[in-house]
């Protein structure tokens, strides 16, 4: 051994040493799973969210507006016929659309009509037709105007005096809905 035992090197490791900064494999292969699994988790909530949104968005109805802007035949003082008790009113409106969802649009079908019903009993009093429309997802149509009439609507005696006084008050006295 001579010489060569002052200046002998000592012997490495073959597959490095444990002060190199390296950890065991299967350290490394636990720390990859645990950041698969938690990108996992995050991608199924994503997609659960993704999911809820969709199907909230796509049962959402569009939103129909119909108000009533004037009215004509309706004042039992001045258009009651007399012997009869019916009156023929008509009614100016206006209809409009909005689509709340982001992935659908709404239509207002040809042919839909409008009804305009007074007090509590839904008692008819005129109908007509709503005019043709759509809008597009998140859209809203500016409001189109529209009649609906009623001839020789038979009004309540209990009805009449009713309707008298919330004329001259001024209040709305009638609803509308609109049916395809």
């Amino acid at each position: 051994m001579g010489a060569y035992a002052e200046h002998e090197q000592p012997m490495l490791p073959r597959h490095g040493g444990g002060s190199s900064g390296r950890g065991d494999p299967a350290d490394d292969c636990a720390g990859c799973l645990g950041v698969i699994c938690i990108a996992a988790v995050v991608a199924a909530l994503l997609a659960v969210a993704a999911i809820v949104w969709y199907i909230d968005q796509s049962s959402m109805s569009p939103e129909y507006s119909v108000a009533i802007t004037a009215v004509s035949g309706l004042d039992p003082a001045t258009d009651l016929r007399p012997g009869r008790g019916v009156l023929s009113p008509v009614f100016n409106l206006t209809v409009g659309i909005a689509s709340r969802s982001a992935l659908a649009g709404g239509c207002i079908n040809p042919g839909t009509s409008i009804r305009v019903t007074y007090s509590h009993l839904h008692l008819p009093m005129a109908g007509g037709r709503a005019p043709d429309m759509c809008v597009g997802p998140g859209q809203s149509a500016e409001p189109r105007a529209a009649v609906a009439r009623g001839h020789d609507v038979a009004v309540p005696g209990f009805l009449v005096d009713r309707l008298s006084e919330d004329m001259r008050r001024g209040e709305p006295c009638s609803r509308s809905s609109s049916r395809s």
